[in-house]
């Protein structure tokens, strides 16, 4: 067997070459991070470089029309003379404007005597009546008017500054003038040494580029890139005529704009810089492996002989024995611990005694961890919860989850034991309750308690049991469905009315008899209802005189708390059971749950017949309550994409006689929710396997791409059937 100085070396030899592998590549990975950095930066430096001097031109061109217009007239009024319309044809404009001193039209192709300001288009111009005014103003385009039209506008000072001339370009004329600036517009743009800029239009057809050889080709053609599947904002890369390149593409007016850089060239100093760096990274780690070497032989090995005498001499029953080798701070610490751990010997019993105290609050931790505290708060509802064990540790508990887009969970529960049986017991209840529930398609409360019961029936050697009350609440409707296992009526809290007790058949607690089923029971909560839920330690609290808080306090003290927020609730009650204590002995734990329910999600909903006009009718409305809604293009084209997938797959497959398209917009983060519904054959479409995209098309079976497309583009994707309906949802956060 090899000595342990010879051992640490081998180890440190191999931990060395690792390390040294390590920060090479890490090197490498960071200066090919960089490079591409930087390219990237390059390319987006350079798009908005051209993209701005694409358009500026126009506004130069149109403020020199205006500028030689105004000079040549003069002063205002003149134009009031003049043939607005010839004048209009001479300069290539749609539109010409004599504005005075005052801001009035004096003469023009139209609008004369009316005043710049009354519009929020023309009052921008006023600016050049302004003393230290501008001297020429060219306007921004403007969204269509309801005529359809866009007019770009310039205008310029009248050298006496007695008014100012004002120029329209139409729509036609405008783009005319961009097209003519469009061919060969990048010629001459070079991008480092070798890159370049291509202009595609519409068509595809390149109309600028470095080599004017590839005008007039398509850019599949010059490129091998296909428009309509080139990524734009973003950094790409791509073999261009055999030559891998980093490529960055963007909209510029009705163009794209490809722009490309060598990849030779972005690496060409990280190429250049590894070598030498390589070099001296080995150069140190060769020195650190000497020079830790010798420490190892020298200070380590010796040291751990020694300490290794000691443990033998202790370990023959000299408890007198100490260890003091002193050479480091960790052999000090080793010496220290060892002679900690001698003594220790002497005081077992105290020791003991620590450790189950701190194992006590050790589980306390874990059984705290358990129970979420993280309340929700929301636009639909908000709630608030807590728990105070007796005992370091308890048997309460309280749980809230979501259950698809609009249904929420919520419960509470009490079991028979205490300590740390009991939270044991607490946190198996609490998982079967939560499992059976998530599990259930049509998430019922009676169902997920009869499963619970079951389970915990099958195996309870310590012949607990567990009160639970659970419910669901759909923010849709307001309405809760629940269902009670032996447990505290909950209470609803209403405007201007005193608490009202939701009580109903109560089955008998979990884990008690076998083959038990629970009533499924209904309530409903209008906006600004909540519910109040509770364990017995709260009304069965004692004061010192032996008198129990009772439910009577308890709906009294929910009374005059003056609101219906889950967290003052919550604080209301806790501090009336502590002040009628007193210094009583605490007997149970003691759990909360309160929830107010807010309003119905903003939610727009629409029904269409089960048939093949069903894709585009609601694809019209969704587009329209997406445009009502404000939501960006990019992400409305997604959306649209999968509502098509997925109301096409209901017309083709379900046997449905109708759907219906609902729309909910969420504020944080700020998105939308879709979710179809219909009444056809129960399928849930999440559970078919993605097909496999790595096989050829002709071996793969068909079908199954609509909704892998539909994972990948959507920010969630659930499905439930619920009161006889398919629901799928998907949910898509605003970029």
């Amino acid at each position: 067997m090899l000595s342990l100085a010879a051992q640490l070396r081998l180890r440190l030899l191999v931990l060395v070459a690792v390390s040294f592998c390590l920060a090479a590549w890490t090197l490498w990975k960071g200066e090919t991070m960089r490079a591409e950095r930087d390219v990237r930066a390059l390319l987006e430096l350079n798009y908005r470089d051209v993209s701005r001097g694409f358009t500026d031109r126009a506004d130069y061109q149109l403020v020199s029309i205006a500028r030689d217009i105004a000079a040549r007239f003069g002063s205002s009024g003149r134009l009031a003379t003049e043939d607005a319309a010839k004048i209009c044809a001479e300069e290539e404009v749609a539109e010409i404007y004599d504005v005075d001193a005052n801001g009035v039209v004096v003469g023009g192709s139209r609008l004369v005597g009316s005043y710049m300001g009354a519009g929020a288009q023309s009052a921008e111009f006023l600016r050049l009546l302004e003393p230290d005014g501008p001297e020429t103003l060219s306007q921004p385009d403007r969204p269509r008017t309801s005529d359809g039209k866009v007019f770009k506008y310039a205008a310029a000072r009248f050298p006496d500054r007695s008014g100012y001339i004002e120029v329209g370009w139409s729509e036609e004329r405008f783009l005319r003038f961009l097209r003519q600036r469009a061919y060969g517009y990048t010629r001459s743009w070079h991008i480092d040494e070798r890159g370049w800029i291509a202009f595609v239009d519409a068509g595809g057809v390149v109309t600028s580029h470095a080599d004017m050889s590839l005008a007039g080709k398509t850019l599949q053609e010059a490129t091998g890139l296909d428009p309509a599947t080139v990524p734009t904002g973003t950094l790409f890369r791509a073999t261009i005529a055999g030559a891998p390149m980093f490529c960055y593409a963007g909209p510029v007016r009705d163009y794209l704009a490809v722009l490309a850089d060598p990849v030779e060239d972005a690496f060409a100093s990280r190429d250049r810089f590894m070598p030498r760096m390589a070099a001296v990274l080995l150069a140190v780690f060769a020195l650190l492996f000497g020079c830790v070497s010798l420490m190892l032989r020298h200070r380590v090995a010796g040291s751990v002989q020694r300490i290794g005498e000691a443990l033998r001499r202790i370990a023959g029953g000299d408890f007198g024995g100490r260890a003091d080798v002193r050479s480091s701070r960790e052999f000090s610490e080793l010496s220290d611990n060892i002679n900690a751990t001698v003594a220790a010997l002497r005081a077992a019993s105290e020791d003991r005694v620590r450790r189950i105290e701190a194992e006590l609050e050790l589980g306390r931790t874990i059984q705290r961890a358990a129970l979420p505290a993280d309340f929700p708060s929301d636009d639909c509802f908000r709630l608030a919860a807590s728990m105070e064990a007796a005992r370091e540790v308890g048997g309460d508990f309280y749980d809230f989850f979501p259950l698809g887009e609009t249904l929420r969970a919520f419960l509470v529960a009490d079991v028979s034991g205490k300590g740390v049986t009991g939270a044991l017991y607490m946190m198996n209840a609490k998982t079967l309750l939560k499992d059976a529930l998530m599990a259930d398609p049509a998430h019922d409360p009676a169902a997920a308690l009869t499963h619970a019961n079951a389970e915990l029936c099958a195996r309870n050697p310590a012949e607990m049991f567990v009160t639970a009350w659970v419910g669901v609440l759909d923010l849709e409707t307001g309405r809760v469905a629940f269902a009670n296992a032996g447990h505290n009526p909950p209470l609803r809290l209403r405007e201007g009315a005193e608490p009202e007790w939701i009580r109903g058949k109560s089955g008998c607690p979990l884990g008690c008899f076998g083959g038990v089923s629970y009533k499924p029971l209904e309530t409903a909560l209008a906006p600004g209802d909540a519910l109040f839920l509770y364990t017995d330690g709260v009304t069965e609290a004692m004061n010192p005189a032996g008198e129990l808080f009772g439910e009577a306090r308890l709906a009294a003290t929910l009374s005059a708390a003056g609101s219906r927020e889950p967290r003052a609730l919550d604080v209301a009650v806790h501090a009336a059971v502590a002040s009628f204590a007193a210094d009583a002995p605490r007997a149970d734990d003691i759990t909360i749950l309160a929830l107010e329910y807010l309003a119905a999600p903003d939610r727009r909903l629409k029904t269409f017949p089960c048939d093949a006009a069903a894709p585009a009718a609601s694809a019209a409305f969704l587009e329209e309550t997406l445009d009502a809604g404000g939501c960006p293009p990019k992400d409305k084209a997604r959306l649209l994409v999968a509502l098509d997938e997925v109301v096409s797959n209901v017309v083709r497959c379900s046997g449905a006689s109708g759907l219906a398209v609902a729309v909910r917009f969420a504020r944080e983060p700020r998105g939308a929710t879709v979710s179809v519904s219909d009444d056809g054959t129960p399928f849930d479409p999440l559970r078919v396997p993605p097909p496999d995209t790595t096989l050829a098309a002709d071996d793969r079976p068909i079908g199954g791409l609509g909704m892998l497309l539909l994972r990948k583009t959507m920010d969630a994707v659930s499905y439930r059937y619920a009161h006889g309906c398919n629901i799928l949802s998907f949910r898509k956060d605003f970029g």
